[in-house]
């Protein structure tokens, strides 16, 4: 299976703080990636350079051969081809559940309003929320609205999805509803990037799993080598307590 992503010695820094360092990483088509690692290993900022919403201070990305670092790389297009699932959802609270799903794909990807409006139902009823669809965002729970935000990312038909902590901001109770929508979408053989902290479900979710580690990719493996067998000290001190 080809790579779909492909990341040669990133480097990004914040003042003085470099929070990646020479990062290489690649992702292949239909494959489950979870990253995993403690607060501030760089988890986060390498999967907002993947679509530039951070922009790296070196090295190359690479999305289908193309490097996305290239001045001429169509920002609009490669964020509705390469999709964040933010973990505080990012959905406009002044709108009603339809329209958050149907603004970005009539404005970017120019389809009609009865198009967009059909595809927005179907995602809504793939993650279980199509009888929210004329209610006011701010009237759902966290866990509505992050199921309505990984909805309205289909709708952009991502080639690949990235989630950012997609349950960090969730009530304990609406977290096993997120994750099982993340689970039905792996069935269907999407590729994604998960950053998590939950290690349940990196376990059972994913092809490969990544730990970061002060900005760098300390140990990377099956989930099965990773969690019953990891070579790297830092992981073993991580994943200590998940194992204990």
């Amino acid at each position: 299976m080809k790579n779909i992503i492909e990341i040669k010695n990133l480097k990004k820094q914040f003042g003085n703080n470099i929070v990646l360092k020479n990062v290489n990483f690649s992702v292949k088509k239909g494959e489950i990636i979870s990253i995993i690692g403690s607060s501030g290993s760089g988890k986060s900022t390498l999967l907002r350079c993947i679509n530039l919403l951070e922009i790296p201070d070196d090295g190359n990305i690479y999305y289908n051969n193309r490097n996305i670092l290239d001045k001429k790389t169509n920002l609009n297009n490669l964020r509705s081809e390469v999709t964040m699932v933010f973990q505080s959802f990012n959905l406009f609270n002044n709108m009603t559940v339809i329209e958050n799903m149907t603004l970005a794909p009539i404005k970017v990807l120019k389809i009609d309003e009865e198009r967009a409006i059909m595809l927005a139902n179907k995602n809504l009823e793939k993650v279980g929320m199509l009888d929210f669809a004329n209610q006011s965002v701010k009237t759902l729970s966290g866990g509505q609205k992050q199921r309505v935000a990984i909805a309205r990312a289909l709708s952009m038909n991502p080639k690949v999805l990235l989630f950012d902590e997609p349950t960090s901001a969730l009530d304990p109770e609406t977290v096993g509803e997120v994750l099982s929508v993340i689970k039905d979408l792996a069935d269907d053989g999407i590729t994604m990037v998960i950053v998590t902290h939950e290690m349940a479900f990196a376990k059972e979710i994913s092809d490969r799993i990544v730990f970061m580690d002060e900005g760098i990719i300390a140990e990377e493996g099956t989930p099965d080598e990773i969690f019953s067998n990891p070579k790297n000290q830092r992981t073993k001190e991580f994943l200590k307590r998940f194992n204990s």
